[in-house]
């Protein structure tokens, strides 16, 4: 498994009598390449989860592993870990720039990673940080913005004068540009419109098509619909259930985790409510839908 939590438990407050559990013993594994939603209603440990894979956060008891990478506070536990590794992992262990290189994390407000003058050196400054001339730099970044739309028009803007897409765009090419094996996306298309939905999903595609593994935190079920392979559901801090996305939405479990119903499968729903008759259980899109309407 290219990353595992394990038995991962996260505390806010630990030494406060009344303090929060945002994670209880949660479990997953997530292979090299897979397109995985993570999803749940607003509180239910979502974006805690995504930040220990990069160590932003660190388990309170259990561990991320990432590859070789372990992820936990728990010093024993560490130890533990470090004797099944060899001598090159151990040392790489130390250095947390390697695995934050590993793991891309786009936070769900673009304008919390943007920082610099320009869009080009806001973009470059993850590579210049891995130890990339600044040639080398400027070039992967200048490609890492073409890849997600963005025109070398702005590259020497404010990344503060762009819209909220743009914004998006950027803060993406800004991870893209240090070329992470896995990119973790929290709530990436979180107020935008349709087209400006879309286009973002679509560069993540790509991204995807590329070999990159996708994690991708969202509320939003019709993106879960179109483009996760695997979704991750999370309730109340723990994790209830692994499955499809059209196995999730043709359950009765999406309204007990409070999840909002895919406007296909709403549609779908209300067909059978009105008397529709003929078997709709293969319809996974809209064009599939179509087809069966039209016999």
């Amino acid at each position: 498994m290219q990353v595992s939590c394990n038995n991962v438990t996260f505390v806010y407050d630990k030494k406060d009598p009344n303090h929060y559990d945002a994670l209880k013993d949660i479990n997953l594994e997530i292979s090299k390449g897979e397109f995985v939603a993570l999803v749940g209603k607003t509180g239910s440990g979502k974006s805690t989860l995504v930040q220990t894979l990069n160590a932003l956060i660190k388990p309170t008891s259990g561990y991320t592993k990432v590859d070789y990478f372990i992820v936990t506070s728990d010093k024993k536990l560490f130890k533990e870990k470090m004797k099944e590794l060899s001598e090159d992992e151990v040392k790489k262990n130390k250095k947390l720039y390697l695995l934050r290189k590993k793991v891309g994390l786009v936070f769900q407000f673009p304008e919390y990673q943007l920082f610099s003058v320009t869009v080009l050196k806001d973009v470059m400054f993850g590579p210049t940080n891995f130890n990339l001339t600044e040639e080398e730099a400027k070039k992967v970044s200048i490609e890492a913005l073409k890849s997600v739309g963005i025109d070398e028009s702005y590259f020497n803007k404010s990344p503060f004068e762009l819209s909220g897409g743009e914004k998006r765009r950027v803060a993406i090419a800004g991870i893209l540009a240090s070329d992470p094996d896995i990119l973790v996306l929290d709530e990436p298309t979180a107020g935008l419109d349709p087209d400006g939905k879309k286009e973002i999903m679509e560069v993540i595609k790509k991204v995807h098509e590329k070999g990159k593994t996708i994690i991708l935190v969202t509320h939003d079920m019709d993106v879960v619909m179109n483009y996760a392979k695997k979704v991750v559901v999370l309730n109340d801090s723990k994790l209830v259930k692994i499955t499809t996305p059209h196995e999730l939405f043709d359950s009765d479990d999406i309204e007990k985790y409070s999840l909002e119903i895919p406007t296909l499968y709403k549609f779908k729903k209300l067909l059978v409510k009105k008397g529709y008759k003929k078997d709709l259980s293969n319809v996974y899109d809209f064009n599939s839908l179509i087809e069966v309407l039209g016999k």
